[in-house]
């Protein structure tokens, strides 16, 4: 990970263990064979206890492993043995960085964070200084090594800080231009900072490439992107460069294989993780990203299967538990999955929950609720309270964390209006509408819920606005005039009348049959106009034949019949409403 710079240290550092050796401790880091690194690096400082540029490479192998809290500890331990060192200094910052501050955070939390993330960005001041004392004629070497460091330390997190981290990164390539690794963190750095293409980062790759012409891993840099980009052709062709120029790089393989998944290459995908797994012999990391990886192509018994040995042979891993739960609820072993994915919220930092969690969670309860509805019986060993409520909030969880899963908007939606919460499925399209994305029949819903939560004057609006869309549907006037009968309920302006005589005008002779209901309604509430308001009794004898005629019925039906009966005497005028 650390190569191309590792002569350069040695030229100005002493080390106590065997130069050779660090340095393919370093490369097995590289090559994601992070139990053989470590292997390597407890050997080292065991005949070396006092090396710190051993205890921070160790610490970089654990946090390549995500594994923050180990590589804390072995940063710690540098800082102790060599306290001169700046290294361990920026490691130390860029753990405290990394925690970022949560969106969520307020109060005595925010300040928390807040104060965590000065002291990251003050350890990494502190390692600028001491790489930049003049006193300590440190060579130019571990000033950029030091400053490429707190580049990568500002560029982590939820919260990075990618212009400063880029600053940072310059710095160090002033120091010394021809350090590939560095432009091999800048591409990275110019992608997360999102600009409009991806130009410079393929040139800081390129220049890496140049600098590193039979190393594979600024190739496989650049096949990366171009998978974050969705261009998959184009990722798989850089892996097959990367792979020609170094067979034994792992990393090409297991990035081949997804790009493989994605273009539904299964079988090529599947033939790459074998020999992702075949080159990281013995190492348990690459098993735990294969079960992964059997999860995503839909191989969720085989996951589970993975997953178990690894658990039996002592393995933990809360990422391993993630897995486990989304495959027991892929194969609707829902019981199983909750208790599983309650384990795993339970460990996992709130700042490393990822939307796809809650959205697994939604589906979950979806499943368990879905299961006590065709078996009462269950209830006693289901989760406690609204099963549909929980898996909504779940789905608006995961639409608030990505913007791509709008979609999941409706779900939540859905789920509130099968636990009846009419109040919560209206904010639900509130709030969809306001992410953008609108279609069409999030008015006819909205305006649907609404109406069922009496929230008449929201849906009076969004069935203004589906009329608009969809001016020669019945369906949109009907709703609006029950919106309006809602807000008249004591039929003092009988402003639901424009918006019945529509519904009548609209309705296609073909669709009076199956909508018989629907038209009576209008029927109805046309005649009692005509009979209450207007005083109209020819108009209103009108409507009621109508009514009578139609025959839908309903409650509507006899007492629009008894009303008639009282007409009986008047004459009938004609109510054909006319074509507007």
């Amino acid at each position: 990970m650390k190569r191309t710079l590792f002569a350069g240290l040695l030229a100005g550092i002493s080390f106590h263990s065997s130069a050779q050796t660090l340095d393919q401790a370093i490369q097995a880091t590289d090559r994601e064979q992070f139990e053989s690194a470590t292997a390597s690096f407890k050997k080292l400082l065991a005949g070396s206890p006092t090396d710190g540029q051993a205890w921070f490479f160790m610490g970089e192998n654990y946090w390549a492993n995500d594994r923050p809290d180990s590589a804390e500890a072995c940063y710690r331990r540098g800082l102790d043995v060599n306290p001169n060192l700046p290294l361990n200094h920026v490691g130390l910052g860029k753990v405290l960085f990394a925690k970022g501050v949560p969106s969520t955070a307020a109060g005595a939390q925010l300040q928390e964070a807040q104060a965590q993330r000065e002291e990251a960005i003050a350890k990494l001041n502190k390692a600028i200084a001491m790489a930049e004392d003049k006193a300590a004629k440190h060579p130019k070497e571990l000033k950029a090594l030091t400053y490429r460091e707190v580049a990568e330390a500002y560029g982590s997190g939820p919260n990075p800080d990618i212009p400063t981290a880029i600053t940072m990164l310059d710095k160090g390539l002033a120091l010394v231009p021809t350090d590939a690794d560095s432009y091999v963190v800048k591409g990275d750095l110019l992608l997360a900072k999102g600009s409009f293409d991806a130009s410079d980062a393929i040139a800081a790759y390129k220049r890496a490439a140049e600098l590193m012409p039979n190393a594979a891993r600024p190739i496989a840099k650049k096949a990366e992107m171009y998978y974050r980009a969705k261009n998959y052709e184009a990722a798989i062709a850089e892996y097959d460069l990367a792979i020609t120029m170094d067979p034994s790089f792992a990393p090409a393989y297991s990035g081949r294989a997804e790009a493989h998944f994605m273009t539904k290459s299964v079988e090529k995908a599947t033939a790459d993780y074998n020999k992702y797994l075949e080159l990281n012999t013995g190492n348990t990391s690459a098993r735990v990203r294969y079960a992964k990886f059997l999860y995503l192509t839909g191989k969720h018994a085989e996951s589970l299967g993975e997953i178990q040995s690894l658990e039996a042979a002592g393995v933990k891993d809360n990422s391993l538990t993630r897995i486990e739960g989304y495959a027991q609820g892929a194969m609707e072993e829902n019981l199983k999955a909750y208790a599983t994915m309650q384990e795993y919220f339970a460990l996992q930092p709130q700042e490393k929950l990822i939307p796809s969690d809650y959205e697994v969670m939604g589906k979950i309860y979806d499943g368990l609720s879905k299961q006590a509805a065709a078996d009462s019986t269950i209830r006693p060993s289901l989760p406690p309270g609204n099963l549909d409520s929980l898996g909504a909030e779940m789905y608006l969880t995961t639409a608030r964390m990505d913007r791509t899963k709008g979609d999941l908007y409706t779900e939540a939606a859905a789920m509130f209006r099968k636990a009846k919460l009419y109040d919560m499925e209206v904010r639900t399209y509130q709030e969809k509408m306001a992410a953008g994305g609108i279609k069409v029949n999030d008015y006819y819903y909205l305006g649907s819920a609404a109406n069922k939560a009496k929230l008449y004057s929201i849906s009076d609006s969004a069935w203004t606005m589906y009329i608009e869309k969809q001016p020669n549907l019945f369906q949109g006037y009907l709703d609006r005039a029950r919106a309006n009968v809602g807000m008249d309920p004591d039929k003092v302006t009988w402003q639901a009348k424009p918006f019945y005589e529509e519904v009548v005008r609209k309705m296609k002779p073909e669709e009076q049959a199956k909508y018989k209901v629907e038209l009576e309604e209008a029927y109805f509430y046309l005649g009692f106009y005509f009979f209450s308001s207007a005083t109209d009794k020819g108009t209103a004898k009108c409507w009621f034949e109508k009514l009578k005629e139609l025959n839908a019925g309903t409650s509507n039906t006899k007492t629009g019949n008894d009303m008639l009966l009282n007409l009986k005497d008047e004459g009938t005028k004609d109510c054909t409403l006319p074509v507007q």
